[in-house]
């Protein structure tokens, strides 16, 4: 399980701020995976990029804001457990990326997240639906994404330019940075009033239900977006926050 999962709401309400990293082995497709969640966050909302991933996307401010106000920064860290660095808490989100015949290697980068309190999650790059079972008896972090095997995405990285998933999303990588625990509307919306929570995360049916609940959330004072997911069983989710202070 990942560790420290309501750290979200350990920052002050309005907290305007999001650093997160990608962790992992050489050869394991770590700043591609970076690449893919900085360039999805350009077209949103400002973006710093650290590391490899900024041979790709460049920081940037952007012009209209997506994302619920958040200012991110993404780092692409060196490869080896020592790429936490000596201050490891600057990260408010480790990902760990590994492929499926990497597993082995997340438990040491997941015991130094657990040890400094930093959210932890896995990404399993390279992925075919033959490693299912093997993730299924996997002891480690929480998933937050699989990305498939595709030579688009080897053959863009290799062009040095930032690969294109017409078919898929990265959105759920920062659904997880930014908020993890679901909650039905009315509870989120409860819990953003009462001050327990200061970013919520809703499942939605589909873009319908979301822009009906974004506005519910907007008219009650809150910053709200969509954010897309790979899930079979719903279209995707609403976050919403508490207004800057």
């Amino acid at each position: 399980m990942s560790t420290n999962l309501n750290a979200a709401d350990s920052f002050e309400a309005g907290g305007q701020t999001r650093h997160v990293g990608f962790v992992g082995d050489s050869d394991v497709g770590k700043t591609t995976v970076a690449t893919l969640v900085a360039a999805r966050l350009a077209e949103r909302t400002q973006v710093t990029v650290a590391g490899d991933a900024a041979r790709f996307v460049s920081t940037q401010d952007a012009e209209n804001d997506d994302a619920i106000g958040i200012e991110w920064t993404v780092e692409d860290c060196t490869p080896g457990v020592d790429a936490f660095g000596p201050r490891p808490e600057r990260l408010d989100t480790v990902f760990v990326v590994a492929t499926p015949e990497t597993l082995d290697s997340v438990a040491k980068y997941e015991q130094v997240a657990r040890r400094h309190g930093v959210d932890c999650f896995l990404v399993v790059n390279r992925f075919q639906e033959s490693a299912k079972d093997q993730l299924r008896a996997f002891d480690g972090p929480e998933i937050a994404e699989y990305i498939y095997v595709d030579e688009e995405i080897s053959t863009a990285i290799s062009d040095r330019r930032v690969p294109t998933l017409p078919d898929w999303t990265v959105e759920a990588i920062l659904i997880e940075a930014l908020q993890p625990e679901r909650q039905e509307a009315e509870r989120a919306l409860a819990a953003l009033d009462s001050g327990e929570r200061s970013i919520v995360n809703v499942e939605v049916g589909d873009r319908a239900d979301a822009d009906t609940l974004i506005d519910s959330f907007k008219t009650a004072g809150y910053g709200a977006a969509y954010f897309e997911c790979n899930c079979q069983c719903h279209d995707g989710h609403v976050l919403a926050r508490q207004p800057q202070i």
